[in-house]
């Protein structure tokens, strides 16, 4: 699906399938194509993180999200939603951090609108 992007000075999702995502970087008039996992916040596209599976985080993997200091974190695998384990939630909500698990439409239009509003989220994407 392609969406239409207001000006902002935030990394947006431009375009999303089951195999690829495309992202707007922030002031940029470009667009990147990536078919492998990946992390997005408002200012940083990182596409060498070493996430493990979103549905069992390590404790590695969960200090390294909170580094980036989100107000959310977004998670998705494609098309399917894979629920983190409780102990994920925990850790994150112990720092005041919210996280939820959706299918990748939904993560990608909820991530531009939360970044939109200026709001800190962080989308985990998982596309292996």
């Amino acid at each position: 699906m392609k969406f239409s992007l207001e000006a902002t000075d935030a990394n947006q999702i431009h375009f999303y399938d089951d195999n690829q995502v495309i992202i707007s970087p922030q002031k940029q008039r470009y667009s990147i194509q990536f078919g492998e996992s990946l992390i997005v916040t408002p200012d940083q596209i990182i596409s060498n993180a070493k996430i493990d599976s979103i549905a069992n985080l390590s404790d590695e993997s969960i200090a390294y999200l909170q580094d980036l200091e989100p107000e959310i974190v977004i998670l998705t695998t494609g098309s399917t939603v894979q629920h983190p384990l409780s102990k994920t939630a925990i850790q994150l909500a112990e720092q005041s951090i919210g996280v939820e698990s959706m299918a990748l439409g939904a993560a990608c239009r909820t991530y531009n609108l939360l970044v939109l509003e200026g709001r800190r989220a962080i989308l985990v994407i998982s596309l292996i």
